[in-house]
């Protein structure tokens, strides 16, 4: 016997037969793997941030350093060293340097000096500084680091915070035998920062390394006079020339 009802064709007027159940499972399964899809490549889980805990003569922390990176890529400190070096400390490369290097990794490739920070007495002086930075055209600000210390804010590629603390220390007279010692130790601080902030807040983030740097470079130098320094570092200005451009 012949089934009819299989031979016969439908009709146009006849409603649609349910969707099968293996389609709606089919859909389904699409439909979570589209999702699952975007939320990866959003999230990106293959990517990570990686930034040393200690860095600089262990005086400054992951924390410290988070304002100034990216959000994929590797932070780290290609040559520690675990002490300041001073005009009258021991030579030893191993343990003491008197500059910091952090360099950045970044997951595009990228590889640059996160921060760079070098201390060293200041022969130059702060006036000197300024009108080096003003005649290159730069734009400096002055920052209120109290009585015991001067700090400037420049566009100066190179360094974008000075920090100057008062310190009497001894030199050398091999070294610089027709000039007297400076008044100060200057901690320079600058970079190239990842993290796409603006130039005011990454100079903030400066400002912040030079207050911490400054109190180990104190003790290294084992300043007679009484060193002061601000519990937090100003507030970093906008300057002048970036209001122009922007």
């Amino acid at each position: 016997m012949v089934d009819v009802a299989h031979i016969i064709p439908r009709s146009p007027d006849d409603p649609p037969p349910p969707p099968s159940r293996w389609r709606r499972w089919l859909a389904g399964g699409l439909a979570v793997a589209v999702v699952a899809g975007g939320g990866l490549w959003v999230w990106k889980p293959w990517r990570s941030l990686e930034i040393p805990r200690s860095a600089c003569w262990s005086a400054l922390s992951k924390d410290d350093l988070t304002p100034l990176a990216g959000p994929y890529g590797k932070a780290f400190e290609p040559v520690p060293h675990a002490r300041v070096q001073t005009p009258t400390a021991p030579n030893e490369p191993w343990v003491r340097s008197n500059d910091c290097h952090v360099r950045w990794r970044g997951d595009d490739d990228s590889d640059r000096f996160l921060l760079e920070v070098q201390v060293a007495p200041a022969w130059d002086g702060v006036d000197a500084d300024r009108a080096r930075d003003t005649a290159q055209h730069y734009s400096v600000a002055d920052l209120d680091f109290g009585p015991g210390a001067v700090g400037l804010a420049s566009t100066d590629p190179s360094h974008h915070v000075r920090l100057y603390v008062r310190c009497d220390f001894q030199v050398p007279a091999s070294d610089k035998p027709d000039r007297k010692a400076p008044q100060y130790v200057r901690v320079d601080v600058g970079g190239d920062p990842v993290g796409g902030s603006s130039p005011a807040k990454s100079r903030q983030a400066y400002a912040d390394v030079a207050l911490k740097i400054a109190r180990v470079a104190a003790a290294e130098y084992q300043c007679a006079n009484q060193v002061q320094l601000p519990a937090a570092a100003p507030a970093v200005p906008e300057l002048a020339k970036e209001k122009a451009d922007g």
